[in-house]
């Protein structure tokens, strides 16, 4: 059971201020600006790179970045992780049964009444055929690091201090939302915004997990393993 009630635990290395502010402007630039600064220099000098190699080099560029945001907080929370490592490693093990079963309700749910295929999961599955190596390297290393810090340490820690229960919304919904931003934009339709439920799972285990350990590499080491799992599943 996901427990949002009750007093809030202080994390015991939370971001700074200027960390926190910087993480929660960074999500926007991740999400719709980065991509937008590639395609533009990759038309003007008239650059050609394959899927999966545009995938690296954009979480790359996000990846370099966090760190140079947030270099003395993911050290720090590393080094909380070591300190705890049974109540961390806890946490992971218990978001990830909770992961796998509420995306079970999803999927059972969805299939249902959803009529077209998810774009963010068909791009993501051409790329990993495409270049599996790569993608293991995106999804399974550099998109934790990046995506949790974001929305999980920014996002998640900052509302946290004034409401854990408004945290707990905003980080799974904005991070839902943010794999298919740009079709709810663009492209709107019912079976996109159903899609976008595909996310709420890992959302919550993600979100739960960072919470319930107080470490930001427990999230980043779940994410890791959902991601690890399914892009495996593509090839199988």
């Amino acid at each position: 059971m996901i427990n949002i009630s009750g007093s809030k635990t202080p994390f015991k290395f939370p971001m700074t201020k200027s960390e926190k502010i910087l993480g929660c402007l960074y999500i926007p630039f991740h999400a719709a600006i980065l991509p937008f600064i590639m395609v533009l220099v990759f038309v003007v000098f008239n650059i050609e790179i394959s899927g999966p190699h545009q995938m690296l080099v954009y979480f790359t560029i996000s990846f370099l970045l966090i760190l140079l945001i947030m270099f003395k907080f993911l050290r720090a929370s590393f080094s909380d992780f070591i300190d705890v490592f049974w109540r961390a490693v806890q946490a992971v093990i218990l978001g990830y049964v909770m992961y796998r079963v509420l995306l079970w309700v999803a999927v059972l749910t969805l299939t249902q009444i959803m009529t077209d295929v998810n774009p963010n999961q068909q791009s993501v599955v051409a790329d990993v055929y495409a270049n599996f190596n790569v993608m293991i390297v995106v999804t399974v290393i550099l998109a934790p690091i990046v995506e949790e810090s974001m929305f999980r340490g920014a996002l998640f820690g900052t509302i946290r201090q004034k409401s854990r229960v408004a945290a707990y919304i905003a980080s799974i919904l904005l991070f839902s939302v943010f794999h298919l931003w740009d079709n709810l934009v663009f492209n709107f339709s019912w079976d996109v915004l159903f899609m976008v439920v595909q996310y709420i799972p890992a959302s919550i285990a993600l979100t739960w997990c960072y919470d319930r350990s107080g470490t930001i590499w427990s999230p980043i080491l779940l994410h890791s393993a959902i991601n690890l799992v399914a892009t495996l599943q593509i090839t199988r």
